[in-house]
């Protein structure tokens, strides 16, 4: 069943027990069959995954150096110490900052935050900001979504008499830094179960603690105690937008950090849904990732990531409605730009042979810009399906981002070339690299054959999984929205798609430019359809096709009607 190169694989299917789920949850086949695809066939884990609620979070002291965590930054609200809380520049170092600077703030205490700037100073701790930090008078500097690598500079830190707290959800390194506190669920030894929660989840966890921690010591005696609830937007804006898996416990922070964004959201994110044309009351995990997210990376990607966190805890109309309109800019010319390396990307890629003769893509260029690279490495990756990193030349230093698929644990194969990098970290999907010039060559070549060695031959196919075959009568109003309260859907927990069979395509037309809008019929039934990005399937159309889409609920004016999101479209009959 390929198809211009993807693999349109459906999953076993068990009709049987979806329907004995579906009746026992009062629910529809169709979901219970999902729910079996996801993994829940057990009748109370789905239940469970349905109805999961902030109730059932585990106990924050779980984690790993939590304890000295908060027993560290009470005895620096005791003292009046400085507390400063570092960042990173991405939307979960963001919110992660945001969320930890407010609590601070509502509880009484003046917080200050630092973000490095992406192209001056690079991912993570630096020692010139710790120097900058100690004459400043800090005594406390807490990381979100950073440190957990930063050996060299937590030990300067320590020797200009400050102390560190790291909360980090990187893979951590063989050699630890000297903390006063690490908290990341993947350290050994840390018994947490969940080890998939991103900065903004941890970053929750802490102010969880710390709130228990206070309560304890009779702080909130004469003082109201802060509701947690009031952070839970940042925390799903910055978790959607690190593609961690929506399972567990970010399943959990995520929708209830959704609902708290369309019943009550915090003046920077209203602010900037106002500039998305989004409407609170019809946000979700798709228009988070799609739209809000990257408008809160771009400054952090072409200038300076603080300009978020002021945006995300002002509770000023003018700032708020200031930054908002810098961050929508700032994302249309990085667009711009991205739109330049990635074409230049796949000329290279086209005109070097790499697509057929390589299981790895790498690219380098001197007039890239490094706070884009890794949006272009994701879009050669799902075009191409290879490990794909991208470097740019920066002060005599090739740095990136490399991006993963599915049968290649990326930090792990990284790993395996560590001799020949300056630095690397990241996960199973996503890393940033530096490598110097001379041994760019020497990465490459090591590089590809890591790749060959680790992932099979027929490993290099892009799969798309489709949950089930119905037809377009079976997707009714109430079949679908049961449907969609299976999300927030995204790593993990993917969108329900759909096979639906020998479907006329009527009156298809191209909109916006690149994607393509048409009527879908079958059997009397017709269902209004938009495939994005796929213009260039117009003259490929024929008499009937085969479709796998994903079916929701959409409201335009007060009304609501099913549509169906096409994900792939092929010619009907050909590849049974």
């Amino acid at each position: 069943m390929n198809y211009k190169g993807k693999k349109w694989v459906v999953r076993p299917q068990d009709p049987k027990t979806a329907l004995q789920i579906a009746e026992a949850l009062g629910t529809t086949s169709l979901v219970g069959q999902v729910l079996l695809n996801r993994g829940f066939g057990d009748i109370e884990d789905a239940a469970q995954f349905l109805n999961c609620q902030l109730a059932d979070l585990i106990d924050p002291y779980v984690l790993h150096g939590m304890k000295e965590a908060v027993d560290r930054i009470i005895l620096s609200l005791e003292k009046k110490e400085k507390i400063l809380v570092y960042g990173d520049y991405d939307v979960d170092g963001v919110t992660a900052t945001s969320l930890i600077l407010l609590f601070l703030r509502d509880l009484g205490f003046s917080t200050h935050y630092y973000i490095p700037k992406r192209v001056e100073e690079g991912y993570g701790v630096n020692k010139e900001s710790i120097q900058k930090f100690a004459e400043e008078g800090v005594g406390l500097i807490i990381t979100v979504d950073c440190g957990i690598s930063s050996v060299e500079e937590i030990a300067y830190a320590n020797a200009l008499g400050m102390n560190v707290i790291v909360t980090d959800h990187h893979e951590p390194p063989i050699k630890l830094p000297d903390a006063a506190a690490l908290i990341n669920p993947l350290l050994v030894g840390c018994t947490f179960p969940y080890k998939s929660l991103s900065g903004v989840g941890l970053a929750f966890y802490l102010i969880a603690g710390l709130r228990k921690g206070l309560r304890e010591k009779g702080f909130f005696k004469e003082r109201e105690e802060p509701s947690l609830v009031d952070y839970l937007d940042l925390v799903a804006v910055g978790t959607i937008a690190d593609i961690v898996p929506l399972t567990g416990i970010n399943r959990i922070l995520v929708r209830a950090g959704l609902e708290q964004i369309n019943v009550n959201p915090r003046l920077g994110i209203k602010t900037l849904l106002e500039v998305c044309g989004i409407q609170p009351g019809h946000v979700d995990s798709s228009s988070v990732a799609y739209r809000l997210a990257p408008k809160i990376n771009a400054a952090g990607r072409l200038s300076d990531a603080m300009r978020g966190v002021l945006l995300l805890t002002t509770d000023s109309r003018e700032i708020a409605e200031r930054e908002a309109g810098f961050l929508d800019v700032e994302n249309e010319e990085r667009q711009r730009i991205e739109g330049k390396i990635y074409a230049e990307a796949v000329e290279m890629i086209q005109s070097n042979g790499i697509e057929k003769d390589f299981r790895s893509i790498v690219l380098s260029s001197a007039d890239w810009h490094p706070g884009v690279v890794g949006i272009v490495a994701s879009r050669l990756m799902e075009r191409y399906y290879r490990p794909t990193v991208l470097l740019c030349l920066d002060s005599g230093v090739y740095k990136g981002s490399a991006r993963g698929i599915s049968n290649f644990h990326l930090y792990q194969g990284l790993a395996r070339c560590r001799d020949l990098l300056l630095e690397f970290g990241g996960h199973k999907y996503a890393a940033g690299i530096k490598v110097v010039p001379e041994n760019l060559e020497k990465f490459m070549e090591r590089f590809e054959s890591v790749v060959r060695e680790m992932v099979p031959e027929d490993g290099f196919t892009q799969v798309m999984k489709l949950d089930a075959e119905t037809s377009l009568d079976a997707l009714g109003m109430e079949e679908v929205s049961k449907l969609q309260g299976l999300s927030p859907f995204g790593a993990g927990n993917p969108e329900p798609v759909i096979l639906i069979k020998d479907v006329e395509i009527l009156n298809p037309k191209v909109v916006g430019g690149d994607h393509l809008s048409f009527l879908a019929r079958q059997n009397g039934v017709t269902i209004g359809a938009i495939a994005f990005r796929q213009a260039h399937e117009l003259e490929h159309l024929k008499e009937k096709m085969e479709l796998a889409a994903v079916p929701e609920v959409q409201v335009w004016r007060g009304i609501s009607q099913v549509k169906l999101r096409v994900k792939g479209m092929r010619p009907a009959g050909e590849y049974d």
